[in-house]
This record gives C-alpha cells, sequence and structure tokens, in this order.
C-alpha cells in the first residue's frame, strides 16, 4: 500500500485550489496528524468534509514521546506531529518548511514538498507537463513562496517530462 503522512501547508495550498483528491491519485492513504487537522479546521471549518470526500486521507492520533516532546521545541505542534508519526512508522512525508524539511532529514525520512509532488504527477502522467506548470502557477497565486532556484528546478523537470512523452509518441 502506498502511503504517506501530510504536514499542513501542501493540504492548505491544495485545498485553496480544490484540489485535495490530487494526492489521491499518487497515494493510496494520506495520514494527517491530528494537530495537523486542527491546524486545517482553525482555517477552514468546512476542511473535514473536503478531506472525506476525497476519499484517500486518514486523521491519526500521535502518542506522546521523547522523541516529540523535543520536536515541539523546535517546530510548531503539526510539523512535529507529522514528523513523528513518519519517522514511528517510516513513512515518506510532505512537507514544506525549510525548518521542519531539515529535522525530518536529520531523521532519515524521505521528504517531498508541493513542487515535488507536481512534477511527479507529471512522471507518472496523471497530468501533461503543461498543466502542471499551470498547477504550480496557482499555487503560487496563492501565496505559496517558492525560490526562484526551486521554480527553475521544477519547470525544467517538466520540460524533460514533456520532451519523454514526445520522444516516446515517435
Amino acid at each position: 500500500m502506498n502511503l504517506i503522512v501530510s504536514d499542513t501547508m501542501t493540504l492548505i495550498v491544495l485545498e485553496r485550489l480544490d484540489a485535495l483528491s490530487m494526492l489521491c491519485l499518487l497515494f493510496n492513504r494520506i495520514l494527517i496528524p491530528q494537530a495537523v487537522m486542527d491546524e486545517l479546521l482553525e482555517g477552514n471549518s468546512d476542511i473535514n468534509e473536503l478531506i472525506q470526500l476525497a476519499g484517500c486521507y486518514d486523521v491519526v492520533s500521535v502518542n506522546t514521546s521523547e522523541r516529540l516532546l523535543e520536536l515541539y521545541q523546535w517546530l510548531d505542534r503539526g510539523e512535529a506531529e507529522a514528523i513523528e508519526l513518519a519517522f514511528t512508522r517510516q513513512l515518506p512525508l510532505i512537507i514544506d518548511e525549510r525548518k521542519g524539511r531539515k529535522i525530518a532529514r536529520q531523521k532519515n525520512l524521505s521528504v517531498i514538498g508541493l513542487a515535488g509532488l507536481i512534477v511527479l504527477i507529471a512522471k507518472r502522467q496523471y497530468k501533461t507537463p503543461k498543466a502542471a506548470m499551470e498547477l504550480l502557477e496557482q499555487v503560487i497565486s496563492t501565496g505559496f513562496r517558492l525560490s526562484d532556484k526551486l521554480y527553475q528546478q521544477v519547470k525544467e523537470e517538466l520540460s524533460k517530462i514533456e520532451n519523454e512523452i514526445i520522444i516516446n509518441k515517435v
């Protein structure tokens, strides 16, 4: 089964774009720690219904541990619980905040952010590279910050995927 844990930011952006179901194309189940769900509910009281409609999300309680208490010192509750859940279950993690990504990598977790998910959706041909680039532009229009360097990397990767598709059709 294809499982992943998600932090809050990616879910907020996808909800704003009415694209929560996009992750359901990539993963069988997306685990959301309770603290992440609480953060989502602060921004949109309808999020619970939207997540249930998508059909691939599970809200999970995270047990308190010494590691989690230590993570709380450095990160907000959602990020801390997402890292703890991913670590405990040895699952990859969707996380975009720089500090959280750094700590997750220090714990040898596999991490992916929203930009990486957009590339992945094109690689797996759920969206054309052009549609994926349009999605990236929509993401940026919501206020999601992306460095110029990362933007160029995504653009180049989507271009490579487009070229591979053209070559395979010939």
